[in-house]
């Protein structure tokens, strides 16, 4: 558990992750209950791959699936839902952009390669992810981690894979701190007759996503999660 510690430093040190330094305390707390389902593990918008790098650490012996685009978000024209608040689209950017050149699978394959990370239970996807999942050869899941930003992206990744997670499994949203993200997740939810209901990343306490109550975009932290029933 050191082990995982120290890494989680090193990647958000590096800034190969933007993910909170706590909220690898999530899965690290949680690892030993995913460890026990029967799945992959799968990261859906990957950045520079820190954390999809920490997870294929913390599960060495499962696959590690490692999906996104490597080139920024999908155009609001070939978007599965409309939504009318969206904002991460190609031309969207948050403060000063790292070079494109650090999100491209090359990059990202570089940084599983510098971390001793090359064999064959490590899978890129590259595409967006409504292209790339549908067609996947992905069975069953025992956490899936959702860091796509948007709100038809997070539904496109419910809608392929929310069936293949196990019960018991995790699902992790990295964007729970976005409206766009809470949105999708209500509207999911409700597709499902699911309780509006997550848990809270670092107390692990069960919240009301229809009650905010933090200053965050959304009213939510980063890294709220749920477990399949």
């Amino acid at each position: 558990m050191r082990q995982l510690d120290i890494l989680a430093d090193e990647l958000t040190s590096k800034r190969y992750s933007m993910v909170l330094r706590e909220l690898f305390d999530t899965v690290i707390r949680h690892r030993s209950e995913i460890s026990k389902i029967d799945g992959d593990i799968i990261e859906c918008g990957v950045w520079k791959g820190g954390y999809s790098i920490f997870l294929a650490n913390a599960f060495p012996e499962k696959n590690i699936w490692v999906a996104d685009s490597y080139k920024g978000f999908q155009p609001l024209n070939t978007a599965r839902y409309q939504y009318d608040r969206e904002r991460h689209v190609p031309e969207y950017r948050l403060g000063e952009p790292d070079s494109q050149d650090d999100f491209t699978l090359n990059a990202v394959m570089r940084r599983f390669n510098e971390y001793g990370l090359t064999s064959s239970r490590i899978k890129y996807l590259d595409g967006f992810v409504k292209d790339t999942l549908p067609d996947a050869n992905i069975e069953k899941i025992a956490l899936l981690r959702i860091d796509v930003d948007a709100y038809s992206a997070t539904k496109e990744v419910l809608d392929e894979l929310y069936d293949k997670v196990q019960i018991g499994g995790y699902i992790i949203f990295d964007d729970s701190c976005l409206y766009e993200c809470i949105d999708a997740m209500k509207d999911f939810f409700n597709e499902r007759n699911m309780p509006h209901e997550v848990y809270h990343p670092i107390t692990d306490e069960l919240v009301n996503i229809n009650n905010p109550f933090t200053n965050s975009n959304s009213g939510f932290p980063s890294g709220c999660y749920i477990i399949k029933k």
